[in-house]
């Protein structure tokens, strides 16, 4: 197999759309594409098996296939934590921007 690294734009419990311009002529939808880890810091690192779905330059939309459903909860608790994070990160950025 081929070792990319893409940019992943977007991850959800199913799938994930990538940004991948070297190496997007690579990938034709229908393609598998795994087995792929997926590394989610602090969480830990699911094995899925992505399929092209859809390509528009430079974005591959790729859908998980069989994963397992303790993989798609490690998925969403990784995305529910950042998440978090952003959310107290913004509130904090507003309180220092208001005028006292």
């Amino acid at each position: 197999g081929v070792k990319i690294d893409p940019i992943v734009d977007e991850l959800g419990g199913g799938g994930a759309r990538i940004v991948c311009a070297k190496d997007f002529d690579r990938f034709d939808e229908g393609q598998i594409v795994g087995p792929a880890v997926l590394v989610l810091e602090d969480e830990g690192m699911p094995v899925v098996y992505p399929v092209v779905k859809w390509k528009r330059w430079p974005v591959i939309g790729l859908e998980f296939m069989d994963i397992s459903e303790k993989d798609r909860k490690m998925i969403l608790r990784f995305l529910f934590k950042i998440e978090r994070r952003m959310i107290q990160q913004s509130s904090k950025t507003a309180s220092r921007r208001r005028p006292r």
